[in-house]
């Protein structure tokens, strides 16, 4: 799905640099979360071969994540002060979904990450020559896109040792996204109707002043 609407919203894509730069910090906070994801299953992974493994995603996310924010900032330097620069978005994964059903998540999660920088680095390809081209992005993205590819292999494989659900995975990130749509609807209709009873109530308010005086 996420894919899907990366290709319907491609005409509005590499239109801007602040365009560009918003979409590039998107996914260093991604990466961001993914490092913190990372050490979590390190921290806790007892056996030596696959804490390895997981402590070396972690130092790939950590610097995938320093490379995009460092090239959004070349796009658009004023976005230097906005508070969301360097957020991400911790759950303890790791804990939360038990090492089978974590390795099934990170497979899928890297899978469409990696197809979604390749349809990207397609677009950029396509724009060479043009005054749109954006060589240092396309350049980012094919050397991100090498560390994703091996993160999708091992991952792949150990959700398999250990008998990963890649269904249960992508059922869990559906219902999650669901809760986290649910709850920012709720937040909007909650300020639209308090916004629309404060219009009604003042006029209200205006009258029950006048008859006090």
């Amino acid at each position: 799905m996420r894919l899907l609407v990366a290709r319907l919203l491609r005409p509005f894509r590499w239109r801007s640099s602040h365009g560009t730069a918003r979409m590039l910090l998107d996914f260093a906070r991604a990466e961001r979360s993914s490092y913190f994801d990372m050490m979590e299953a390190a921290n806790v992974t007892a056996e030596p071969a696959r804490k390895a493994q997981y402590l070396a995603h972690a130092v790939d996310e950590a610097r995938h994540a320093k490379m995009f924010t460092l090239r959004a900032l070349e796009l658009d330097p004023s976005l230097a002060a906005d508070p969301s620069l360097y957020q991400s978005d911790f759950e303890h994964l790791f804990t939360r979904l038990g090492e089978a059903k974590f390795l099934a998540f990170v497979h899928l999660g890297e899978k469409r990450g990696r197809a979604q920088m390749k349809l990207f680095r397609e677009e950029l390809h396509a724009l060479e020559g043009t005054a749109r081209a954006d060589t240092r992005t396309k350049a980012l993205l094919d050397a991100v896109m090498v560390d994703e590819e091996r993160h999708e292999s091992y991952s792949l494989e150990l959700a398999k040792r250990f008998g990963g659900s890649f269904g249960a995975a992508r059922f869990w990130e559906f219902r999650r996204n669901w809760l986290r749509a649910g709850g920012v609807v709720t937040g909007a209709v909650y300020a639209v109707s308090m916004s629309v009873l404060y219009l009604l109530l003042f006029p209200l308010a205006l009258i029950e002043k006048s008859r006090a005086r």
